[in-house]
């Protein structure tokens, strides 16, 4: 059996080297939901511990489409839609809410760019994160005995802490947005009320002026 920090840096050659597929490279043809799965079970079997680690089920993938994350299927059947932006949920879940992450989605989505270059956009970004982490990873990895638990733990938490750091900031960036978001609907709703409520003045005065010179007649 390798050593625990031989089979890390096993598992870290092959994150180096994983890649989601590009947009054009998924599947032309439509896929039912057991195709779904076993599709994208191939995909992030990496980020797998363990057998009983499920990345993606059914019922997960239903739960994206009830919270309106994942569009519906159409005929029961997934495109390339849905297969890219389960490969964004499942990624961006790991760290966020659901709630977080479909406001990122539809930030995204909402954008003018086709489907294919905002996928592509973020895979390419998902890409470039994990080369970076995982080299530095092996810089920490060459100060460690092969099977010298207690750095390793130590490593374990020194990047669960800094991961937990980018995660509050990352949520606190959301939530700020949010509030933004929710001030500036308030502010224009009011406006809108202002305006209506002007509006409605000036046509009770218009009236008024007019009943004034009737009489006067």
């Amino acid at each position: 059996m390798d050593s625990i920090k031989k089979a890390l840096e096993n598992w870290m050659n092959e994150l180096n080297n994983f890649s989601f597929k590009d947009y054009e490279q998924l599947p032309d043809l439509d896929l039912y939901m057991d195709q779904v799965i076993q599709f994208l079970d191939k995909q992030l079997y990496i980020f797998q511990t363990s057998t009983m680690d499920k990345q993606i089920t059914p019922s997960m993938i239903n739960n994206y489409v009830k919270g309106e994350v994942l569009p519906s299927p159409i005929s029961k059947k997934y495109n390339k839609e849905h297969l890219a932006l389960i490969e964004e949920i499942c990624t961006l879940k790991q760290v966020l809410s659901i709630a977080e992450v479909k406001q990122i989605i539809d930030s995204e989505y909402k954008d003018q760019t086709t489907k294919a270059e905002i996928f592509n956009k973020f895979n390419h970004l998902n890409n470039k994160k994990l080369d970076s982490s995982v080299e530095e990873a092996f810089k920490h990895l060459n100060d460690i005995e092969e099977n010298d638990t207690k750095a390793l733990t130590e490593l374990a938490m020194d990047f669960a802490m800094t991961a937990n750091t980018y995660i509050q900031i990352s949520k606190r960036i959301l939530y700020l947005i949010r509030a933004y978001e929710i001030a500036e609907k308030a502010k224009e709703a009011m406006e809108k009320k202002k305006e209506k409520k002007e509006k409605k003045d000036e046509e009770a005065l218009d009236n008024t002026s007019s009943l004034e010179e009737s009489v006067e007649e």
